[in-house]
């Protein structure tokens, strides 16, 4: 069986049009910075504290009487938890909390480049394999206006680095790498190990 460890729309989304069946268990994990830790360094424990959090919270919720079969196979199921973060000139650029914190953030980034990474924690049987990708980004040059108007229509409050690719008003000029990796999930690092999941 397989269990998504995220509440992500668009996590949802991917892994649906990959024809998966699939559960969905959210993640309740700190996910505030360590000092001095590097921006992969967080991805790593984040993405890997998802994936063990939920499978640990995963199990003891199971009822016996309700859930034999899954039960007998909690071993085999795999647990797929993902994290992005949204990197320039070494900080990460974590959601908005409100309006002023993503017109500062959208502002810093106009006009330059970043990357954005995420990683991709599967685990299974208690092993966990963790890797990642990187895309990286190039904005466009946004007046303060057009920061204002992207984010009244677009509300990106939810996203790392206040900004969603795949919207039709997206401040991104080009990109270079997966466009699914700056949507939230690393699906060709994904499909690398497929035989994992292509059992389930």
């Amino acid at each position: 069986m397989i269990i998504l460890c995220s509440a992500s729309p668009r996590r949802k989304e991917i892994l649906e049009n990959l024809g998966l069946k699939f559960d969905i268990c959210p993640a309740q994990i700190d996910e505030n910075e360590i000092p001095n830790e590097k921006p992969l360094e967080y991805l790593k424990r984040v993405s890997s504290a998802k994936a063990w959090e939920v499978s640990k919270s995963w199990a003891s919720s199971q009822s016996l009487e309700n859930n034999k079969n899954q039960l007998e196979n909690k071993t085999n199921n795999l647990f797929i938890a993902s994290d992005t973060i949204v990197v320039f000139e070494g900080r990460i650029l974590h959601k908005p909390e409100n309006t002023k914190q993503a017109e500062e953030i959208l502002s810093l980034l106009s006009g330059k480049q970043h990357t954005v990474y995420s990683g991709l924690a599967l685990l299974q049987s208690g092993n966990l394999l963790w890797d990642y990708d990187e895309t990286l980004i190039q904005f466009k040059s946004w007046d303060l206006q057009e920061i204002r108007n992207y984010i009244e229509i677009a509300k990106p409050f939810d996203k790392a680095g206040a900004y969603g690719i795949q919207d039709s008003n997206s401040p991104v000029e080009n990109y270079k790498g997966s466009y699914s990796n700056v949507m939230g999930f690393p699906i060709r690092k994904f499909l690398k190990y497929r035989d994992l999941w292509i059992r389930q």
